[in-house]
């Protein structure tokens, strides 16, 4: 067998292997998910095209907050099966929502602090 560029990653990331068997002790670690990709690379895009928070400190922190805000309370798509259930994470957090429109809800969770009175 010739050895070449592919099989040399093969070998190095076999070399590897008592490293990812570490991961594997732990049953009930928590793992990377599909999920959770899906999120960062939708934050990445964000922070890339904000070129990585070019400014004050303060600034980045409220893009963060604006983001996590909008992923809290944008409708989950009406093909996804959640979406029979709940409206948004935010209605499923909370159990319920203030209004049919989910920018409302955002509006009024915001103005109260995130605390029902």
């Amino acid at each position: 067998m010739s050895a070449g560029p592919g099989l040399a990653a093969v070998l190095k990331l076999c070399d590897q292997a008592a490293h990812f068997a570490q991961a594997y002790a732990h049953p009930t670690a928590y793992r990377t998910s599909n999920m959770l990709d899906r999120r960062m690379d939708h934050l990445d895009r964000r922070f890339y095209s904000a070129h990585y928070f070019h400014g004050h400190l303060m600034t980045a922190e409220l893009a963060v907050r604006a983001e996590a805000l909008l992923v809290n309370f944008l409708p989950y798509c009406p093909r996804a099966a959640i979406a029979k259930q709940y409206r948004a994470p935010a209605h499923k957090l909370n159990g319920f929502v203030y209004h049919d429109n989910w920018l409302h809800n955002l509006l009024i969770s915001a103005s109260m602090g995130g605390c029902p009175q």
